[in-house]
């Protein structure tokens, strides 16, 4: 078990104390570390993790040392009276699989971006930035309870509206992080209301207990699933709220791999399969799961055909196959969901990195134009209508803006109503 312990530790904590050892010195060395000092710091930090995650998978699979599976504990995170946060990991061959292959993923991205954004003003931001979202992995795929995973969820967040406003000189990627992190705040309040239910409900929040959801009641059972499902829909992109991950590529391209490719965008997924025991005895949450998954799926496709940028067009197809695997979830087929998120987001990986490359081989060597597809010799009209639809992506934004336009007003016109309270009462006060 110590050399469990031992792994453990290096897989969560190793990449977040190599950030806080970058921001030390940047805050207290003298002038502004070279760019070699802080890729090698973050670098062993991210490498230590992958170590860490190869000792904890040596111990699930027992090579070497007694097999561990299951809840692994570090004592209480947080005591408050009678209410109490364990600070608990779970070692499983889901969790396993989610810690490794992300800290291989964000190592290559940390190697790839050394290169990538050389003499890049935001250098040292971007670094340790990965560092804090390395943590944040680790905690989403290890907790064993979800106030862990909450924790986890959190650092992933707020790490990615950062890498999104990345290039902050311009309006365009502060919008769009505003706009990616107001739909995160959705999701992370339907997952802070799941955790709150699931401690009222069951007793406990850690995900053993989930196996408990059984003997709830129909109703306790697909209200809880639904807000679990809202939370991966959010921070999954999924219809209707899709409209942030194209607006997330105005990022540097390596965080767009590594984010909206590979590892971030598939968060929302894992939730579900760490929370299956609900799922599985709510049929009404798991067919709306379905039907999101596939409209997502057909959506992203048709957008995908005739979009003409390329990191959006990969976002989209990003999209398509997220939505696939959502309905896989939810049809019960766990395991080839696991199989078809892990093989997505290796491939989505090189193919955001291999982007810049291609749209310059694309410029070199020239467009070809498709021939005309059978919906388009049958029933042109109908092709127009679709193309135009795809192309302005449903206008999903404008409606959610639309509905939410009368909140706002009235947020606006309350605020400016407490100030006229606030400044008379001050008036009136005066001597």
């Amino acid at each position: 078990m110590t050399l469990l312990h031992l792994s453990l530790a290096l897989a969560l904590l190793a990449p977040i104390a190599a950030a806080l050892a970058v921001g030390l010195r940047v805050v207290l060395g003298d002038g502004r570390p070279s760019e070699s000092l802080v890729a090698r710091l973050i670098g062993a930090g991210l490498v230590l993790s992958v170590a860490g995650g190869l000792g904890i998978l040596a111990a699930f699979l027992g090579l070497g040392v007694p097999v561990v599976s299951g809840d692994v504990e570090f004592g209480d995170w947080l005591r408050i009276a009678d209410f109490v946060i364990p600070a608990v990991i779970r070692v499983d061959r889901i969790s396993v699989t989610i810690a490794l292959f992300s800290s291989l993923l964000t190592a290559l991205i940390a190697r790839f971006s050394r290169t990538y954004l050389h003499k890049e003003p935001g250098f040292i931001r971007f670094f340790t930035l990965l560092g804090v979202f390395a943590t944040g992995t680790q905690l989403v795929a290890l907790a064993g309870a979800l106030e862990l995973f909450f924790a986890g969820w959190e650092l992933i967040g707020v790490s990615s509206a950062f890498f999104i406003g990345f290039f902050h000189e311009r309006d365009e990627p502060v919008r769009s992080s505003i706009r990616a992190f107001a739909t995160y705040r959705l999701s992370d309040a339907g997952l802070l209301i799941a955790t709150v239910a699931t401690f009222e409900l069951l007793g406990s929040a850690r995900f053993s207990a989930l196996n408990g959801a059984a003997a709830l009641p129909p109703a306790q059972a697909t209200a809880l699933a639904l807000l679990f499902l809202l939370s991966a829909m959010g921070k999954s992109a999924q219809l209707p709220f899709s409209g942030w991950l194209p607006r997330a590529m105005e990022g540097p391209t390596p965080s767009s791999a590594l984010f909206y490719g590979a590892v971030s965008i598939h968060a929302g997924l894992f939730l579900l399969l760490r929370v299956w025991p609900v799922f599985e005895v709510s049929p009404v949450a798991r067919a709306i799961g379905v039907a999101v998954g596939l409209a997502t799926a057909f959506y992203a496709a048709a957008v995908v055909r005739v979009h003409t940028d390329a990191k959006g067009a990969l976002a989209h197809a990003t999209l398509a196959q997220v939505g696939l695997i959502l309905a896989e979830i939810c049809l019960g087929l766990t395991t080839l969901a696991l199989v078809h998120l892990v093989c997505h987001a290796f491939l989505r990986l090189g193919q955001y990195l291999k982007a810049p490359n291609m749209i310059h081989d694309s410029h070199r060597e020239g467009h070809a134009h498709p021939h005309p597809g059978w919906l388009d010799r049958r029933s042109p009209r109908l092709a127009a209508r679709l193309y135009a639809a795809s192309l302005h992506r449903l206008r999903l934004d404008d409606l959610i803006d639309a509905i939410f336009a009368p909140v706002l007003a009235l947020a606006h016109a309350l605020d400016r109503a407490d100030r006229w309270v606030r400044r008379t009462l001050s008036f009136e006060e005066r001597p």
